[in-house]
């Protein structure tokens, strides 16, 4: 199967595809919107709406995990070019999350999968991953997003099992103009597994969406 080596540099980061092993995609000096942190009133409401849609679909796995991406473009920095030339394999890298993927896209088709393994800040200080919910979001040449589709939805993670990861893998029906794909994610981690009532509590998400 033929696979491309493939580099792009913005103000951000750097990304790499690599044939031989997987890809990193650092994103360096984000002010991510973190635990705990104060947020401006525009981004507490798209939490808030994106809170809310994650509650109503908890254990949903095909659920759109983005609401509000019309008219929207992918923020730079966060784009991630879908190669046409054979599978293609990298990781994606967060303060909350490593994402090892592996992708082939086929005309209007992508067959995605990979592993969601949680950050050390999380797994050091706390028990559970109450919910986690990753989707991806598709866009044109010009950064425009023309679709989204839900990748995985856990409940209940035991971060001390061995078995701490999420696992992903899709075949999605993508539009054909689709040229940049990006993740985005919300979560929530715990100390006792049991949701808001369970003890101490932490939310944590990526929405890489500009307007």
């Amino acid at each position: 199967m033929n696979m491309k080596c493939d580099y792009h540099r913005n103000s951000i980061g750097l990304a790499r595809l690599n044939e031989s092993e997987a890809g990193t995609i650092q994103l360096k000096d984000l002010q991510y919107m973190k635990r705990n942190s104060s947020i401006s009133a525009s981004s507490a409401a798209i939490f808030l709406l994106f809170a809310l849609l994650v509650c109503a679909s908890t254990g949903c796995g095909t659920a759109i995990l983005t609401p509000g991406y019309s008219g929207g473009k992918i923020k730079a920095g966060y784009q991630i070019p879908i190669n046409h030339e054979g599978e293609q394999t990298a990781v994606y890298q967060t303060d909350d999350v490593s994402i090892n993927y592996q992708y082939l896209r086929d005309g209007d088709g992508l067959k995605i999968a990979g592993t969601v393994n949680f950050g050390n800040g999380t797994q050091a200080n706390f028990n559970y991953v109450d919910y986690f919910n990753l989707s991806l979001l598709l866009a044109d040449s010009q950064g425009s997003i023309i679709a989204a589709k839900s990748l995985v939805s856990s409940n209940s993670v035991n971060l001390r099992s061995v078995n701490s990861r999420v696992l992903f893998n899709r075949d999605l029906n993508i539009p054909a103009e689709a040229t940049f794909m990006a993740f985005a994610y919300t979560g929530q981690a715990g100390l006792g597994g049991g949701g808001s009532s369970g003890g101490g509590n932490s939310q944590f998400w990526e929405y890489p969406i500009a307007k």
